[in-house]
């Protein structure tokens, strides 16, 4: 498959590398022409192209990796250069309705959090109906850079709150147990470690076939009258839980 992605920033680089190295023809542009030039020194087989135009002549696909305000400006530069290709937008925001009204042929809508760049990233999809079997080509090539999940257009912004915003708010979680940690006499450089390394044993219980519910697995680590109760009560007292839904709610809202 020939795919071009437009845009070799935070997520169009390790989208570009990932598909490169599922075996796809890929060809990039980006604005800064040393950032693309990089990328493919470093990606054997893929190719450069002087213009969003350029890259995206005959391609299957297009992968808008561009500021949200230029998406459709963007679409209109390459659809002419690739009139039956399958448009793929991150711009959040930007509906699969609005995208096809603009004159794309199939559309997808691709978020993927910043985790990819490491292999371990959280992306969604969503198509319009005659997209499916784009979308399953997309998930698989993305596999290696972490979960990907196909899922419906109005859970697409909710699931983008808890995965792409949601690192934001996991680092805050880890900034403020980190000051905890400081104050009660740990060196910041090992809080920040023992803290990381904790939340990553977390994610691979949760993450095991057949994990019990979250709060099953709390109550196994919290002793009657122990510490972590007495812990847990205190971050409840202090709004813990509340906040977190309360700032994905935010993170939606209109």
């Amino acid at each position: 498959m020939k795919i071009a992605v437009i845009g070799t920033g935070h997520m169009g680089a390790p989208i570009a590398r990932a598909l490169s190295e599922a075996g796809c023809a890929v060809s990039v542009y980006n604005r800064t022409a040393a950032k693309a030039e990089a990328l493919a020194a470093a990606c054997p087989g893929m190719t450069v192209a002087a213009s969003a135009a350029e890259a995206a002549a005959g391609a299957d696909m297009v992968v808008l990796a561009v500021k949200p305000h230029l998406i459709l400006d963007v679409m209109h530069l390459v659809l002419p250069a690739a009139p039956q290709a399958a448009i793929v937008s991150l711009a959040p925001g930007i509906t699969l309705e609005r995208l096809a009204a603009e004159g794309a042929a199939r559309v997808l809508r691709l978020m993927p959090n910043v985790a990819i760049a490491c292999g371990e990233g959280m992306s969604f999809i969503c198509h319009s109906a005659d997209a499916a079997a784009d979308a399953s080509a997309l998930a698989g090539f993305l596999a290696p850079t972490g979960r990907v999940a196909v899922v419906e257009e109005r859970l697409f912004e909710p699931a983008m709150a808890v995965a792409s915003c949601g690192i934001a708010y996991a680092l805050r979680y880890v900034r403020a147990a980190v000051e905890g940690a400081v104050a009660l006499g740990i060196a910041p450089a090992d809080a920040t470690a023992y803290v990381a390394q904790t939340l990553r044993g977390t994610a691979a219980m949760l993450l095991q076939p057949g994990a019990p519910h979250p709060e099953a697995l709390v109550d196994s680590v919290t002793t009657p009258g122990g510490s972590t109760i007495r812990g847990l009560m205190a971050m409840e007292q202090a709004g813990f839980s509340h906040a977190v839904a309360a700032g994905l709610l935010a993170c939606v809202s209109k």
